[in-house]
Formats: structure tokens, C-alpha cells, sequence
């Protein structure tokens, strides 16, 4: 379901919510991202290979930290993105009910922040 609903971005969910973090959070470090979204740093590695050659982040490397900071192509990418997400939210608060719906979204947030803390 969020495949579908983030094709129209050009992007697979967890590049989406890769670029909001970088958008939001700019100059943050690999490293950080990686803790972040729960990712190896290796893979990370190959999403940002491929973000850079899309235009939509740039690596500036400070000492031995690599800091990662969208491009104006990339900020925009952010209205698309958050579209995507709406989009999917009222497709799953259809299928399991608003309640429900806004009680799994609030979880996950909740989940996240407590596993970044």
C-alpha cells in the first residue's frame, strides 16, 4: 500500500522518510541518520549514492564526518512527500476506522522516539 501510494513521489517510502529527516535536520551525519532510521551504515551509504545522483542531497565532508544536507530539489520533494503520506493515511484510516488509524500512527511515532532516544 505505501509502495503505491509513494510511486508518484519517484521514491520508495524509506527514501521519502530519509529526505524528510535530511530536510528537516539538515547537516546531520550518516552516522546520526543511520541510528536514526535504524539502518547500516553501509546501506545508508548506497540510499545517499543514489539521493546524490538524483540531485536531491549533497555529502559535505567535515574532518572524518560525512554531514548530508538536502538541495533545493530535494526541499521540494518535501510537498510531494507529504502528500504521499496523507494519501496513505486516509487509504489505511479506511480500511481500520479513524480511531484506530490515528491510534497505530500516534504508536509508531511514540515506538520511533523511543527507540531514537
Amino acid at each position: 500500500m505505501a509502495d503505491e501510494e509513494f510511486r508518484f513521489t519517484g521514491m520508495a517510502p524509506s527514501y521519502a522518510y530519509l529526505m524528510l529527516l535530511v530536510v528537516d535536520e539538515p547537516g546531520l551525519s550518516q552516522n546520526e541518520l543511520s541510528t536514526k532510521i535504524n539502518l547500516k551504515p553501509s546501506t545508508l551509504t548506497r540510499f545517499f549514492d543514489k539521493l546524490v545522483q538524483r540531485g536531491m542531497v549533497n555529502r559535505v565532508q567535515n574532518g572524518r564526518e560525512i554531514n548530508i544536507y538536502a538541495t533545493d530539489k530535494g526541499h521540494k520533494t518535501r510537498i510531494l512527500i507529504e502528500s504521499a503520506l496523507n494519501n496513505l493515511h486516509k487509504k489505511y484510516s479506511l480500511i481500520l476506522g479513524e480511531d484506530f488509524a490515528a491510534q497505530l500512527t500516534a504508536d509508531i511515532n511514540k515506538a520511533t522516539n523511543f527507540m531514537n532516544a
